[in-house]
């Protein structure tokens, strides 16, 4: 397992970009089993506006958007663990493509510290299958959990 100093930030391997890059950090990676990303979640972010005023929450599908980022940096680590030493191998691309048995268990709300955990299941072609979870670090619950499919372009 590499160490927090080890790993790059979320930015150097995702195409996302602020609002919608919502990974703060890479807290572990153990090169072919798992990925876990952290984020705060800031009183002032943009989707409390309307979800829903006066009793703010995370909304669902940003959760979900967290876990496919987080399987997303799986995949562009796992590229840069097959390279030839020195040289780096960027995924060109990736997208979401298919979410099984999600489920939400306990609401996302203001200054929560999120860790978002993504372990590799199996691979079919292109296709990577993940066990995703975002737990609630400080409240010790887990926010959502479901199998999500990912295509990585090599």
């Amino acid at each position: 397992m590499l160490t927090t100093t080890a790993l790059p930030h979320p930015a150097e391997l995702l195409p996302h970009r602020p609002p919608m890059l919502l990974l703060d950090t890479i807290q572990t990676y153990t090169p072919g089993e798992s990925v876990t990303a952290a984020t705060f979640i800031h009183p002032e972010t943009i989707f409390f506006e309307g979800h829903f005023p006066g009793e703010p929450i995370l909304p669902g599908v940003i959760l979900v958007e967290m876990m496919f980022q987080t399987c997303g940096l799986f995949g562009r680590l796992e590229g840069l663990q097959d390279a030839p030493s020195g040289e780096i191998r960027r995924i060109k691309s990736g997208r979401a493509i298919k979410i099984d048995t999600l489920t939400f268990n306990e609401p996302v709300l203001p200054n929560d510290h999120l860790l978002i955990t993504a372990v590799f299941s199996h691979k079919l072609l292109n296709f990577s299958v993940f066990k995703a979870q975002v737990d609630i670090a400080g409240r010790g619950r887990t926010a959502a959990r479901g199998t999500v499919t990912v295509l990585i372009n090599p």
